[in-house]
């Protein structure tokens, strides 16, 4: 029988094609991720990717496997959801889509008092590109999506779940270490460390600036990545200045190995929103976990943004 946590292994590293980017996105290594991959290409005796040297690619196969998979682990969910309500109890298989910096900063909170009170149920946390979870939920490949973004025109409920705030942070002996403070129009001064242009610190960046009749456009970039925790870590070895999540910073702040700046003219709040659709099934899970993450009295685990200010 086909291993389901194996297919959900298969399903993110056909649409990466990177079993290291499959690996940093679930949070386990990388030789786990080739075996459960090599593992699954033995239980089916066909090869589902081709590769070259470090490079993998999906083959004719494996593409006409995806849809397969999909609908095994929708259908996989439903049943669990199905037992779970014959029994009365909150338990099944969740599956939430999100942006990188909610994903581990904020979203884990929710999560584990969540399983603190329904201890049946499993979470999987798809931690990806701003774009990608909300993409994922109209598919029905998962059952909520947090993001930054809101997309018009599909099928979903939108509800406003935190804030994230962005900070400037600078390498200790960078020029701009010893200002208390610095006016939109210095930003130009020096290179930065950037993220992608769709990401939601660029586009928050972008709507900032753009009070000041300025865009992302003016300031240089040094180097861009798509991954926040390597931002910090290049603004820690020195490479420049980057605007990040404040949260995602927090730990390199205390520790002195970046300093932190204000541009108080920039509202650098991003807001996070949690979406579900609206025309699928909701499992009984799903639909616990999203009254429960608006419930009043877990309004404390939403305050992520207040308690580092």
């Amino acid at each position: 029988m086909l291993d389901l946590y194996g297919l959900q292994v298969f399903l993110l590293a056909a649409e990466t094609e990177n079993f290291s980017e499959t690996a940093r996105l679930l949070n386990i290594s990388q030789p786990a991720v080739s075996g459960h991959i090599q593992s699954l290409e033995q239980q089916l005796q066909t090869r589902l990717f081709d590769r070259t040297g470090r490079n993998i690619k999906l083959n004719e196969v494996g593409s006409a496997f995806v849809p397969v998979v999909r609908s095994l682990l929708k259908e996989a969910r439903q049943a669990e959801a199905f037992i779970a309500s014959r029994r009365g109890t909150i338990s099944g298989h969740l599956t939430i889509g999100c942006s990188t910096a909610c994903g581990k900063y904020i979203l884990p909170r929710v999560i584990s008092r969540f399983l603190a009170q329904n201890p049946d149920v499993r979470v999987t946390c798809w931690v990806g590109q701003r774009g990608a979870a909300l993409d994922n939920l109209a598919a029905g490949e998962i059952d909520l999506a947090v993001s930054s973004l809101r997309v018009p025109g599909r099928e979903f409920e939108y509800r406003h779940f935190s804030d994230d705030l962005l900070t400037l942070i600078v390498p200790p002996d960078h020029p701009w270490a010893g200002r208390a403070s610095l006016e939109p129009d210095d930003l130009v001064e020096h290179p930065f460390v950037m993220r992608e242009p769709a990401s939601g610190t660029v586009v928050t960046l972008n709507r900032a600036l753009a009070r000041y009749d300025m865009s992302i456009d003016v300031l240089s970039s040094r180097l861009v990545l798509a991954n926040t925790e390597s931002i910090v870590q290049a603004v820690c070895a020195g490479v420049g200045p980057a605007f990040v999540s404040r949260v995602a910073a927090e730990s390199a702040l205390e520790k002195g190995l970046v300093r932190e700046v204000a541009v108080p003219g920039l509202d650098l709040i991003m807001r996070l929103y949690m979406a579900r659709h609206i025309k699928l099934h909701a499992p009984d899970v799903q639909r616990a976990f999203w009254d429960f993450t608006f419930a009043p009295e877990n309004r404390d685990l939403l305050q992520l943004l207040a308690a580092v200010e």
